[in-house]
């Protein structure tokens, strides 16, 4: 599926995806680490479930970046 038809959760779920992987990282150890669910972080990435700013500051900060870096490209 090309990038502009995704909607903003796809978007952002592809983003997460490559930054876990970029930090050799499992679900499993982005959920022990972050202190999310496995199962949420799944449902994120695939873009079947929305985030909440909480959730979003929590990841920025798991992975040290700011918020605004999060979302680049979304």
């Amino acid at each position: 599926m090309n990038e502009v038809y995704r909607d903003v959760g796809q978007r952002f779920g592809v983003r997460l995806r490559e930054l876990r992987r970029q930090h050799r990282m499992t679900q499993i150890d982005m959920a022990v680490g972050f202190g999310i669910d496995r199962s949420y972080i799944s449902d994120i990435e695939c873009g079947k479930k929305g985030i909440s700013l909480a959730t979003l500051e929590v990841i920025a900060i798991g992975f040290h970046l700011k918020l605004a870096d999060l979302l680049r490209d979304i």
